[in-house]
């Protein structure tokens, strides 16, 4: 099938001034922080956001979850599958075997490794791979605009009506297409994002609670969708739909976190996101708290850069998703910003702290969304699960410190683009 070669743009919007947006934010939380304070009369206003945001964690915490249904294979259409690789000589091999070695006709698979510059041995390893595997195509250039920009290099060669992007570090079970490519006869179903697994759970602390973080993510995700909401690309172990990245002019080069970018875009367009629980991708946890950090501040940065961007388009998306964007978009960015204010405040006037609703009710969110997630995707059980529900809740509160320095480093640094990239150890069993 001939496919269009249309080119993407790298998107860089010259005319975005996040960094005046955020400054607005920043000062607009603070001076209503110090009006609940200084005007007590004021906190009807926050008793009401309470109310409705109550109501809105209720129904999403009781909803129940029903799991997308595969109906059927036939007439399955070609998978173009993407694997952005920067001196990832380590785990190329593996991510290779496991793509050549998926349950899907050979015949309607495209696979692409993009070498994005590598300084490594990643251009001879995929010399070797390439005599093994005669059908992996290699796509190299020189590294400009981070995955996004990688991504955006090889689209046009590829022929795909479906495409998957994984990471370098990626493995996926057999029968990944066959669980997730029947879904897109749903014709309102314009992406997929699976359930995503951490290799090296057993590493140390940190490793042990990334997974933790995933199993509550997964019944957040599910459980926001079951309710009308939205749900998030997650980059690695995404499939979207040809013709909808053609509509979005591809991914952002504009934004450390494409898929989270995406995301918006597709809302945007009036199509649906799905999020399956199985199968699962499995990737590399970060083993260090120097990577941890990083990688969060990142992931931090481009979720909170896509509301400055999208607003006020995103309030086109109807009440279920908007209100679903309000709750999270307030207790996942503006409330870290806000305590700030509000612990000034309490210290050296002290008055009871006006933000104390929303963070009890973002407790309660993360340990009913632990200990489900826990208890549904790690197997755990009593004071097993009981400790896993204290750990995952202290270590969670890391967003804190991330989401202030990114937001205010938003607010003061020049826009300036950096792709800090997650080394892969390789070595895993991968079983």
């Amino acid at each position: 099938m001939e496919r269009s070669t249309c080119h993407f743009s790298n998107n860089v919007s010259v005319d975005r001034d996040r960094r005046l947006k955020a400054t607005l934010m920043v000062l607009f939380v603070w001076g209503f922080v110090s009006l609940l304070h200084w005007q007590p009369q004021t906190q009807w206003l926050m008793v009401g956001l309470t109310a409705v945001l109550t109501i809105q964690t209720v129904r999403m915490l009781m909803a129940k979850a029903n799991p997308p249904r595969v109906e059927g294979d036939a007439d399955l259409p070609t998978v173009s599958i993407l694997v952005p690789a920067k001196n990832e000589s380590v785990v190329l091999p593996d991510v290779v075997h496991s793509l050549f070695h998926l349950n899907y006709p050979s015949t309607h698979l495209d696979i692409w490794i993009v070498d994005d510059g590598s300084t490594d041995e990643t251009p001879q390893i995929l010399r070797k791979l390439q005599t093994e595997f005669p059908g992996l195509q290699v796509h190299q250039r020189e590294s400009k605009g981070g995955k996004s920009g990688a991504l955006n290099a090889v689209f046009p060669f590829t022929q795909g009506d479906i495409v998957l992007v994984c990471d370098a570090d990626a493995q996926l079970p057999a029968n990944f297409l066959r669980q997730t490519v029947p879904l897109f006869q749903k014709r309102a179903i314009g992406a997929v994002q699976v359930r995503k697994a951490i290799l090296n759970a057993d590493t140390n602390f940190l490793t042990r609670c990334q997974q933790m973080e995933m199993s509550c993510d997964v019944f957040l995700q599910t459980h926001r969708i079951a309710i009308g909401g939205m749900t998030e690309l997650r980059g690695n172990g995404m499939l979207v739909r040809r013709e909808l990245l053609e509509k979005c002019n591809g991914w952002s080069e504009d934004t450390v976190t494409d898929d989270l970018d995406l995301c918006f875009k597709l809302y945007l367009t009036g199509t649906e996101i799905e999020f399956v629980i199985v199968p699962a991708i499995q990737e590399e946890g970060v083993t260090t708290w120097r990577e941890f950090w990083h990688q969060h501040c990142r992931w931090a940065e481009g979720g909170y850069q896509r509301y400055l961007d999208y607003f006020p388009q995103i309030l086109t998306l109807g009440w279920a998703k908007e209100i679903d964007l309000l709750l999270f978009f307030l207790l996942q960015f503006i409330l870290p910003i806000g305590l700030i204010p509000d612990l000034l405040w309490t210290i050296f006037y002290s008055h009871h702290p006006v933000l104390f609703p929303l963070q009890t009710l973002l407790s309660i969110i993360l340990t009913v969304a632990f200990i489900a997630g826990l208890y549904q995707y790690q197997k755990l059980r009593g004071g097993s699960l009981l400790w896993a529900t204290i750990q995952g809740s202290f270590y969670m509160v890391h967003w804190i410190p991330v989401m202030i320095v990114t937001t205010l480093k938003l607010c003061i640094k020049p826009q300036k683009l950096n792709w800090i990239k997650t080394e892969h150890r390789g070595g895993m069993n991968y079983e």
